[in-house]
């Protein structure tokens, strides 16, 4: 995609503006956020003094269930316990600390890298439930990402903040002053036309 198209940064000071467009471009690089935001669109103005942000999100990435890389079944007979056999190991540490919060530590057995053992008393419904159960939330990773990006482009002093955060967009207000409800207007209606034009 054209940069100038993507990235477009509005300044009464054209100086100002250009500075910034190079550190929202760097601060998304950085971050890998360049395939997340689709386009940005950014004001500031340091006299008012006002920081807006607004960008257009690609459609996310799916969660990681359980099911996505293991295989999971009931064990042997009249054990009530849950088999869990890995086919990647990528999941591992977020699986385990997710099975001892559910189910304790105690009930957690590992005897081999790639078989778990979860001992409970409601096997037959926990083995479906295991199956479904979110192991890595991608969207929250990517959203404590951009919150992070937000954190390092909005400049320094501009403490005030007020933002939303959905799976179509990210909208930042940043401020030394408390939040204006003009400002409020103008990021929202900065929003509207780039969801507009994108969605078009």
């Amino acid at each position: 995609m054209d940069e100038d198209d993507a990235i477009v940064v509005e300044s009464p000071e054209e100086i100002g503006a250009e500075v910034y467009k190079r550190v929202v471009i760097d601060v998304l690089s950085d971050l890998s956020l360049g395939r997340v935001i689709e386009k940005v669109r950014v004001y500031i103005d340091v006299t008012q003094p006002v920081f807006i942000f607004i960008g257009s999100r690609r459609m996310g990435l799916p969660s990681v269930h359980l099911k996505d890389f293991a295989d999971v079944e009931i064990g042997d007979y009249g054990k009530q316990e849950v088999l869990i056999n890995l086919n990647k190991e990528t999941y591992i540490p977020q699986l385990l600390n997710k099975l001892w919060e559910r189910y304790g530590k105690g009930n957690i057995i590992q005897k081999e890298r790639t078989k778990i053992i979860v001992e409970t008393p409601n096997y037959m419904t926990d083995v479906d439930l295991l199956q479904d159960m979110v192991i890595d939330e991608k969207v929250q990773a990517i959203n404590d990402r951009l919150v992070d990006a937000m954190l390092r482009i909005i400049p320094e002093g501009f403490r005030v903040r007020y933002h939303q955060l959905t799976d179509k967009y990210i909208l930042f207000v940043a401020s030394e002053d408390p939040i204006k409800q003009d400002w409020k207007d103008r990021a929202e209606a900065m929003r509207d036309k780039l969801l507009e034009a994108y969605h078009a």
